[in-house]
């Protein structure tokens, strides 16, 4: 028995060609959420979409602070995995989900294999850093989805753990996009999605956020995370987030829905390290709210250009950056990040580790 360990969006979509990939193996399998992201537009509707099977039980781990959403998880992990006794436990990404999952499953000697390992943002006071690093280390099994995430494991005395399959999140973009391609007549858009910890806990930051979004002028296309909206309502910015003419707020979208998005955007603003990714495989530029290289290659080239929103000078730059972007052709996008077959190969080298 295989237990894959999910809480958010980001983790069902790397999830889904991965178990479809094991099952073609012949192997057992179920899932366990932790219950980290509740909402039923941004959960439930992904396994639907994604064409895999419901967990078999949600932890309801959600909410409180790191430590409480941590604690939840490991509570209610370790009586499942102490009931299931799966013989590995695959996981995702970096977040408190993942750490839970990594304490648990080692202290109870089952096999971890983790997806995403060794993206570094070599910055400890972002906490999905510390996540990933225990993670990676507490793991037998390290699947990396570009170049420098392999460099960074060898630099940690880990790469005797490590194998390059490329990122899994692409095998699933280029499955949903056959589905969704857009007309090109359709107007170009901006796609936003605002969600993190550092962009919603302060008034002042939220309100340089919607400054930014209206200094754009282009039509950006905001599916608003539950957190941010509620975070507007309480310090009393909705109404001018509702106000701006070129702001256009919609409820949360499901996968599918978010690649139609993103294919008719010439740029994304998000502050998520998985869209800033994901914006290469879509063809638009991304402008990201954390001073953070979450994705080191597409920095360097000025794919992904960072901006503060509270710093004018940062601003005029990031203006500058989105009246240049245009939507890119297939053929002249970023290639940093595989072929579209991670989970091929992941299921190939647990095979040779005799881990399935």
């Amino acid at each position: 028995m295989i237990t894959h360990i999910v809480g958010n969006r980001p983790q069902f979509i790397k999830l889904a060609p991965l178990y479809r990939a094991l099952n073609q193996a012949g192997c057992v399998q179920n899932i366990i959420h932790s219950g980290q992201h509740y909402d039923e537009n941004m959960s439930d509707v992904f396994f639907q979409e994604l064409g895999i099977p419901n967990p078999y039980v949600n932890l309801m781990a959600g909410g409180g602070s790191h430590a409480q959403m941590t604690a939840k998880a490991m509570l209610g992990l370790e009586e499942e995995l102490l009931d299931k006794k799966p013989s590995l436990v695959i996981l995702y990404g970096d977040t408190n989900t993942t750490l839970a999952g990594a304490v648990v499953a080692s202290k109870l000697c089952i096999p971890i294999a983790h997806v995403e390992a060794g993206p570094r943002v070599h910055c400890k006071a972002n906490p999905e850093e510390c996540n990933r690093i225990a993670t990676d280390h507490l793991s037998d099994i390290l699947f990396c989805p570009d170049q420098i995430s392999m460099q960074n494991l060898q630099k940690e005395g880990l790469g005797d753990r490590a194998y390059m399959t490329g990122d899994i999140m692409y095998d699933t973009y280029l499955s949903i996009a056959e589905k969704t391609a857009q007309d090109a007549s359709q107007e170009e858009i901006i796609v936003m999605t605002w969600h993190r910890q550092e962009n919603t806990s302060g008034k002042e930051r939220m309100e340089s956020i919607l400054n930014l979004v209206q200094q754009l002028g282009d039509k950006v296309v905001c599916p608003l995370h539950p957190r941010t909206r509620k975070c507007l309502t309480e310090y009393g910015l909705m109404e001018k987030a509702e106000a701006i003419p070129n702001f256009e707020i919609i409820d949360p979208v499901g996968y599918m829905d978010m690649v139609a998005l993103m294919q008719r955007a010439k740029l994304i603003l998000t502050d998520s390290g998985g869209v800033s990714k994901e914006s290469s495989y879509a063809g638009a530029k991304c402008l990201f709210m954390l001073d953070l290289d979450v994705w080191e290659d597409l920095v360097r080239d000025d794919w992904i250009h960072k901006v503060d929103p509270q710093d004018q000078t940062r601003v005029e730059e990031a203006l500058a950056f989105a009246r240049r972007a245009k939507h890119v052709p297939q053929a002249d996008r970023p290639k940093y990040y595989g072929d579209g077959h991670a989970a091929a190969k992941m299921v190939q080298a647990l095979q040779e580790k005799n881990l399935i």
